[in-house]
């Protein structure tokens, strides 16, 4: 599998390359812009935070609590107090560093039922719902948030499969099959949870129309190709 300053330093580029992108084209501004290139990221990290080796779990949700912050600052409203945006940024740092970090430590079996698309479509779907109700974005904007973290989730799949290969001995590794997969049947119970959380995520979620008439459209695209060069 790939390290983690693997996935750190892809996520960050892709999804610092997509955010640019989205900027250009003018679907988000320069604030929205940051906050999905930092979604991007912790999508990419994502699957990883069911690792059980306790120095590199600790910096993961240090890292995740960290990002969480910076989000809910960047996503605040500039009537908010600075004390209060320092108090709140600093209490979604301590719950994620330390239940949560329990939590996934007790509950969690690497590789397994997060290490799926099933568990991709949570965090997505989730995203695209805490977004919108929690920080009040805009549908579009929730979905987009959405999506980085789905891209980055899936890139931290694929870049654990290909490091499954061994090109130079032309062989695979045991490790090959068990990242990119859509469930884990190996944990059934764990797996039905994450697409019955899925789910009720979905049904929270803002309306989807806007985001997939312009992710569908080809005037979208058209406007992507005049502004890349």
């Amino acid at each position: 599998m790939a390290n983690f300053n693997t996935h750190f330093a892809v996520s960050a580029v892709g999804s610092g390359m997509l955010a640019t992108l989205c900027l250009q084209v003018g679907l988000v501004g320069t604030q929205d812009a940051l906050l999905l290139a930092s979604a991007g990221v912790v999508g990419g990290i994502l699957p990883d935070i069911d690792l059980h080796y306790s120095y590199p779990s600790r910096i993961l949700f240090s890292l995740l609590g960290i990002m969480a912050s910076f989000l809910w600052v960047f996503s605040a409203k500039n009537q908010t107090g600075i004390v209060q945006l320092w108090g709140a940024g600093l209490g979604i740092y301590l719950f994620v560093r330390f239940p949560l970090w329990t939590l996934f430590q007790k509950f969690s079996v690497h590789r397994g039922a997060i290490h799926s698309v099933n568990a991709a479509l949570l965090f997505s779907f989730g995203s695209a719902a805490l977004s919108h109700h929690l920080f009040a974005k805009a549908d579009f904007t929730a979905w987009l948030l959405g999506l980085f973290i789905f891209l980055g989730f899936i890139l931290h799949l694929l870049l654990d499969e290909i490091y499954s290969v061994d090109f130079m001995g032309h062989r695979l590794k045991r490790s090959f099959g068990s990242a990119l997969k859509f469930v884990d049947f190996k944990e059934p119970l764990a797996s039905a949870s994450i697409a019955i959380g899925a789910g009720v995520a979905w049904y929270f979620s803002p309306d989807a129309g806007q985001f997939l008439d312009t992710l569908f459209s080809k005037e979208t695209y058209q406007l992507i190709l005049q502004r890349m060069y």
